[in-house]
């Protein structure tokens, strides 16, 4: 299976685990995951549905928000197409209202006290702290929950 990446636009073989979670996510009805490209080591987003990459996306203050889903620690990006959301690219879980993103985001706070250290909380919304301030063991814990 060949694959272009939308970065460096350099066409590669998708990997056999990539395969592997490219048909799971079909399976599944996911329409936005992230992959690794190996020429220029960028993540870059994929509709597994349409093997094309999503409506060209739309920087917001909230992408790259950590996901809040249990023992996910993938990145929240926002996708503006006919139906604008903001999904994990990880777990391919998607959320249609900025709302809902935070409400999220809080009741994984209250049951995980150290995601906290991953956000920043202006008023009702949440902002990603930049990675380099994440705690180092942060994805290892997130995958142990």
């Amino acid at each position: 299976m060949n694959i272009t990446c939308d970065q460096c636009k350099e066409t590669f073989t998708a990997s056999a685990d990539q395969i592997s979670f490219i048909s799971d996510s079909q399976k599944k009805g996911m329409r936005f995951i992230m992959l690794e490209c190996p020429s220029c080591y960028s993540s870059f987003s994929l509709n597994p549905l349409t093997m094309e990459p999503p409506v060209p996306q739309k920087t917001v203050d909230e992408d790259h928000l950590r996901c809040p889903c249990d023992s996910c620690y993938g990145l929240i990006s926002y996708v503006n197409n006919p139906k604008s959301f903001w999904g994990c690219g990880e777990c391919g879980t998607v959320w249609f209202a900025k709302a809902d993103v935070s409400d999220a985001i809080a009741k994984s706070i209250e049951k995980h006290p150290y995601r906290a250290k991953v956000y920043r909380k202006k008023g009702n919304n949440f902002f990603p702290v930049p990675l380099h301030n994440e705690p180092e063991n942060y994805e290892e814990t997130v995958s142990n929950e």
